[in-house]
């Protein structure tokens, strides 16, 4: 399954062709190969999550969008923190293997709003190296609401990003995660985008 088929969003396409022209002939795009410019028109919608430990995933930036959404600002936030503690274990084993295995990961966050509705947010997410040796890598996110979210006020929960709905892996050139972990609900999507 190619990820075209999956991407729902034009914001989250761009993205990714985006991601893609970063790492040229590489598996992964390091840090210095990022141009921010290529997706300038987007960057309400991104964050960078630097992937610190098992139990610490920080937020270097979080896109206005998702800030305004979820009523808070989450840059300098511990990721891992806005997770149930049913969830929180799925999400750290997730997020690890995106930043370490390496790979990409597609999925919906239903966001509840306090007027009652949930909107399905749009989510894809590439990991990037650093630089320097011994510096944690980081995964850059674009974010994009399903519907149109301007009249819902924040989030009915702040302090949570809901469990992802139809995760998938996206294979990059390395594979993907061991099935028998068992942190995927859908099939993997591969990684074959047309710059543009």
């Amino acid at each position: 399954m190619l990820l075209l088929d999956d991407i729902q969003t034009r914001e989250c396409r761009a993205f990714a062709n985006a991601w893609q022209n970063w790492r040229g002939d590489n598996l992964v795009p390091r840090r210095a190969s990022v141009r921010i410019e290529d997706i300038s028109k987007l960057l309400h919608l991104v964050s960078i999550v630097e992937v610190i430990s098992p139990e610490i995933a920080t937020f270097r930036l979080a896109g206005t969008a998702l800030c305004q959404a979820m009523g808070i600002e989450l840059t300098g936030l511990n990721y891992f923190d806005f997770a149930t503690a049913e969830a929180r274990g799925l999400r750290v084993a997730r997020t690890c293997q995106v930043a370490s295995h390496p790979c990409g990961s597609h999925f919906l966050f239903p966001i509840a709003y306090r007027s009652g509705r949930t909107v399905p947010t749009e989510v894809v997410s590439f990991p990037v190296w650093p630089d320097e040796p011994g510096t944690p890598p980081q995964l850059f996110a674009m974010s994009m609401a399903l519907e149109d979210m301007h009249l819902e006020g924040p989030a009915a929960e702040p302090t949570q990003l809901p469990l992802a709905e139809g995760f998938q892996f996206i294979d990059i050139g390395a594979g993907i995660p061991d099935d028998e972990l068992n942190l995927a609900v859908r099939e993997p999507a591969t990684l074959h985008l047309q710059a543009g």
